[in-house]
This record gives structure tokens, sequence and C-alpha cells, in this order.
């Protein structure tokens, strides 16, 4: 595990670096930087052998586990293994979910970019797995609890890549949901990146997530509003002045009848875009 916000310096660092904090939410992003030898930057690469230091579990529901293991790495040893997964019945409400969470430092700022290498087998799940998401409190608000917090989402649905911007959970919605074209990749190790940019320079509201898959930014040919019940009213955005919690590992919203493992590793995540290229 790399932890570049550790001292006070580079706390210090991170308050004062406000000018990587406002990354473009439209056209060409900044250029991505080599991973970690920025300031104001968090890196894992789990070589530790355990969960890293900070990280503290936070759903575990059904049947699998999530655990730092030797099973399969991207680079070195180790990586994060969601290991079986399976539980409730696709097509419904209810499944296996296996996570982390990590609080970040104060004033992390309203902009963050992220990296994870994906490994997913034996099959594409149809519902909806999310893998990384990053919470605010609303306007108004310096804290909240974790149930109380906007947040934004990576994830796949119906066998694709998604993004998501969620109001407070629960219930988490409505919700403005963005699918790609691109199926999850399958055996293989694919590297995600993403931008949750909820300053968004003077628009109103914050900006809608962008993802990468190696190196290449994912198109959103269907857009929605998931709520219960229906409706087709777009929820607002609510802008961010400091992000404050992560969470990762996979959380499956809906059944998952074959026990699917996946593996994350070099997981970072900064104020400027970090690249695929490992720690």
């Amino acid at each position: 595990m790399h932890i570049r916000i550790a001292s006070s310096s580079t706390l210090l660092l991170l308050t004062l670096a406000t000018a990587c904090a406002h990354a473009p939410s439209g056209g060409n992003p900044a250029p991505a930087t080599t991973a970690c030898a920025a300031p104001a930057m968090l890196c894992w690469d789990f070589e530790e052998g355990t969960p890293p230091a900070g990280w503290t579990a936070r759903r575990d529901e059904f049947s699998g586990q999530l655990l730092v293991d030797d099973t399969r790495a991207h680079g070195g040893r180790y990586a994060l293994h969601a290991r079986s997964l399976s539980g409730g019945k696709e097509g419904t409400q209810g499944g296996p979910k296996k996570t982390f969470r990590f609080d970040l430092p104060a004033h992390f700022g309203p902009v963050l970019w992220g990296r994870v290498w994906v490994y997913t087998t034996p099959e594409r799940p149809m519902s909806h797995a999310g893998l990384f998401s990053a919470r605010y409190p609303r306007p108004g608000h310096t804290s909240g609890a974790f149930d109380a917090l906007d947040w934004y989402e990576v994830a796949t649905w119906q066998q694709k890549y998604m993004s998501i911007w969620h109001p407070p959970e629960p219930p988490g919605f409505p919700e403005w949901v963005q699918v790609s074209s691109t199926p999850l990749v399958l055996d293989a190790w694919a590297c995600l990146e993403w931008l949750f940019d909820g300053a968004n320079g003077d628009h109103p509201e914050a900006a809608t997530p962008r993802v990468w898959l190696d190196g290449v930014e994912l198109d959103w040919p269907q857009q929605f509003v998931f709520s219960d019940p229906p409706t087709a009213t777009q929820p607002v955005r609510e802008k961010a002045t400091d992000f404050t919690v992560v969470e990762t590992g996979v959380i499956l919203y809906q059944g998952l009848t074959v026990p699917t493992d996946w593996w994350l590793d070099d997981l970072a995540i900064g104020r400027q875009r970090l690249g695929c290229g490992s720690d």
C-alpha cells in the first residue's frame, strides 16, 4: 500500500493545490500523471496482504468474501478479492454486497479522479454491480452521516459499464443513470478511470460522471432517470464542496445466481488524472 497523504506537509499540499481540483468537465481531460508521483493522491496496491490501514468493513450481505489475497494480482503479489459472490434472484432487489469504506482527509475538494484495475470471472452479471463510489455532503453542510450524502458511482449493469449520480441512500433515487455500449471485460485485467466533478465550474449543477476503459472514454447511448415510483424528472445534481468518503468492493443491487469473482488492484484516487500506469 502506498498512501501519499500521510504527513502534515502533504496534507497542506492537498489543501492548497486547488488548481488541480478543477479538472475540465467537457472536451479533452487533463493529461494523465504517473500514478502517485504527484502529491494529494492516495494509492493502494494491497501488498501488505491485508486490508489497508484506514479501511473499515461497510457491507456484508449474502454469500462470498471480500479479502486481500494472492490468488490473482495485476501488479505484485496481492489484490483485493471479492470471492464467490452469490445470492438473491436476478431481476429482484437484493444481492451480495461486500465493501470497505475509507474516510478521506479533510478538505479533499469537490473533484475526484480515480483509477483501478479490475478482473471479473466467470460471467458478466446482468444485475447492477457497483465497484467504486465517492460521497459528499449536500450544499450547506460540512459533514454528515454516510446515508445523508450525495454520491457518484462506477458500476456495471446488463453486462455493460455504467455510471450514476445518486441522492442520499436510502433511497438513493431518483438517480441519473448512464449506460455505455461497452461490454464488461471478462477474464482479463481492465483499467477503469473516472472523473467525479462535483464543482463543475460555473454550471449550476455537479457534472455527470465520466469513465474511461483502458484509456478510451466511454460513451453513454442510454441515459435515464431511475426512481421508484418512476419519474421522468431529472434529479438536481447538488454541487460539492468536499468529497468525504469512498467505498469499494462489489455491490450487487439485484440477485446473482452464478458465483462470481472480482479482483481489484492498484486502486488510486486524487485531484488530477492518474492514468493506467501501476505504482
